[in-house]
């Protein structure tokens, strides 16, 4: 628990400068998701992906991603569906979202086991109206700016010759604006990752923070365990050109 609570003070101190006094609420959520990459031409893939966080969302994400010959980069869009909670479900996912969006990955020179990932999305949120009661006509439209890295060591058959094992550490920093109103303007997010890789299938279990400012009085911390399956495929034998992907591209 000491490790916890240091690492929640660590949050606050370097996002925040004010020295205002806020309230600080904690909880506990768990993460699932499975995430799949087909690759369908040399320099092409399919994205299709789900993340669940009960009581809180459900979503289901498709795209399209280009690979240059180098891997150096990729770039992907999409749409995403979604069911979110409301302040009156009891957290049934009753509110509807409508999620165009976009994202860039550049992968920083690497010749060691260690690596470094950037990565940039963009989410185009149309989530459904409400009122105090019910789900109403119409939808809001936030935009809201991803950037993240992506830390990720190679250790390759340290465990056992029968997979791989990696460990990543992934930081991403959220930021909402309209025109809609902005019911969460900063976000954080901290994702340590165990990865276990057999073939194109890689299990990732792992442990995560958010800190989110939904009004300026306010500091909410959710943590907790995830679980993360990724499966990259073919569609068709590609021997000169097998793309790389890795769990933290579809964080």
């Amino acid at each position: 628990m000491k490790i916890k609570k240091l690492i929640i003070c660590f949050l606050l101190l370097i996002s925040f400068k004010s020295k205002a006094q806020r309230e600080l609420i904690t909880d506990t959520e768990m993460w699932w998701g499975l995430m799949t990459s087909g690759q369908f031409a040399p320099n092409w893939s399919i994205w299709l992906d789900t993340h669940h966080v009960p009581d809180l969302f459900l979503i289901l994400r498709s795209g399209i991603t280009f690979h240059p010959q180098d891997q150096k980069w990729s770039i992907t869009a999409g749409y995403a569906r979604l069911g979110l909670t409301t302040p009156f479900s009891e957290g049934a996912l009753i509110r509807p979202e409508n999620r165009p969006w976009g994202q860039v990955v550049y992968r920083m020179p690497s010749t060691g086991k260690l690596s470094l990932n950037l990565r940039y999305r963009h989410d185009m949120r149309y989530r459904a109206r409400f009122s105090n009661t019910e789900i109403i006509e119409g939808f809001n439209l936030n935009h809201r700016l991803r950037f993240n890295g992506s830390l990720r060591y190679n250790w390759g058959n340290a465990l056992s010759q029968n997979f791989n094992f990696s460990t990543t550490l992934f930081n991403e920093s959220l930021f909402t604006v309209g025109p809609s109103t902005v019911d969460n303007p900063f976000e954080h997010r901290v994702f340590f990752l165990f990865n276990f890789q057999k073939s194109t299938l890689t299990f990732s279990p792992g442990y995560h923070f958010r800190m989110a400012t939904p009004n300026p009085e306010i500091v909410r911390i959710l943590h907790g365990p995830f679980l993360w399956v990724t499966l990259n495929y073919n569609l068709k034998d590609f021997r000169r050109h097998f793309l790389r992907e890795f769990p933290g591209d579809h964080i």
